[in-house]
């Protein structure tokens, strides 16, 4: 691949660290596994996971970025729900061996997205290359406009992403407190799975704002505080909406 190739497949946006082992897997490991195989092959062919808001599917979108380029495949990473993003941005990645797009939902309905993405999934198939999406559910529930896209998207080797449950959340918590060195006793933990929203991206906004509040209060994290953080959120989120 000629340096001019190379510099198109330069990352738009780095993700962040963690990697697939930091991604807890319950009833997700045939998607990891797939995942793993996509970033090492670059016989793997293109690749959908749909799941709903904070699945993890960035994660592991992340996760393969980053095993992907481990391997020295020329990768770019393009998470479409970043605001000022123009179709134009999908020319060239036709020559990169791996491409990553997240957040497919983001542009589903705006033609020239769709032809965009559709020229980028022939391409890159022509010339060897491999495709990953992440969207919020399968292709034919996508509402997209282009047939020939939804076909292509359905041609696609497709894993749905599962929610965890109740034990999930709580190892997912307790790795993200150690990886902080935060202490959470068995209430605290239970306080939050009780309380707080269930999905991923919550918790996690919830565990960082619970750090940072016990290293200024330099105190542990107890149900009490956990209580007024989720009251504090809930009442910015009420007047965000005029209430």
């Amino acid at each position: 691949m000629s340096i001019a190739a190379r510099q198109l497949c330069l990352p738009l946006r780095l993700p962040g660290s963690g990697g697939f082992d930091a991604f807890v897997a319950d009833g997700n490991s045939a998607v990891v596994a797939a995942l793993r195989h996509w970033a090492s092959d670059p016989a793997a062919g293109h690749v959908l996971v749909h799941g709903e808001a904070g699945s993890g599917k960035s994660h592991l979108l992340h996760a393969a970025f980053e095993a992907a380029v481990g391997t020295g495949a020329a990768a770019r990473f393009l998470p479409l729900d970043l605001a000022g993003l123009a179709p134009s941005v999908l020319e060239g990645l036709e020559h990169c061996d791996a491409v990553v797009i997240d957040a497919l939902q983001a542009v589903a309905g705006q033609r020239e997205w769709e032809l965009g993405l559709f020229n980028l999934y022939n391409a890159l198939g022509q010339r060897g290359g491999r495709l990953l999406l992440a969207a919020r559910a399968p292709a034919p529930a996508l509402g997209l406009k282009l047939a020939d896209l939804t076909s292509r998207l359905c041609a696609c080797a497709t894993y749905a992403l599962k929610p965890l449950d109740d034990a999930g959340r709580a190892r997912l918590l307790e790795r993200e407190a150690a990886t902080r060195g935060l202490a959470l006793d068995a209430d605290t933990l239970r306080y939050i799975l009780t309380y707080s929203p269930r999905d991923t991206a919550s918790l996690l906004a919830l565990l960082e704002a619970l750090d940072q509040t016990s290293l200024r209060l330099r105190r542990a994290p107890t149900p009490r505080l956990v209580g007024q953080l989720l009251q504090r959120s809930l009442d910015a989120s009420l007047a965000d909406d005029g209430l």
